[in-house]
């Protein structure tokens, strides 16, 4: 066996190891990223609160979907109604 034909094993070999490696890697954050979005889904962890969009006046809040909220919600209730459950986050603290 030719010394170049060794270097080329080698070289795959390290290759498929730190190809593992990052495998690995991305799966440790992938799940850590998992954790950080489902925190994010929590109204109070947004520091608001759930409530119907009119109870929840544009200006000094902020309307928020994709959170827990909207379990409260129907699947067939339209998101534009007025009774419509989103999270309230107010924008400036009283």
């Amino acid at each position: 066996m030719r010394k170049a034909q060794s270097m080329s094993i080698n070289t795959v070999v390290v290759a498929a190891i730190a190809l593992l490696i990052l495998v690995v890697i991305i799966a440790i954050f992938a799940g850590r990223i998992k954790i950080f979005t489902g925190g994010t889904q929590d109204c109070g962890t947004q520091q608001g609160s759930c409530m119907d969009k009119l109870s929840c006046p544009l200006g000094n809040n902020v309307q928020l979907s994709g959170t827990n909220c909207d379990k409260q919600n129907l699947p067939e209730d339209n998101p534009l109604a007025e009774t419509y459950v989103v999270c309230c986050v107010p924008i400036i603290k009283q």
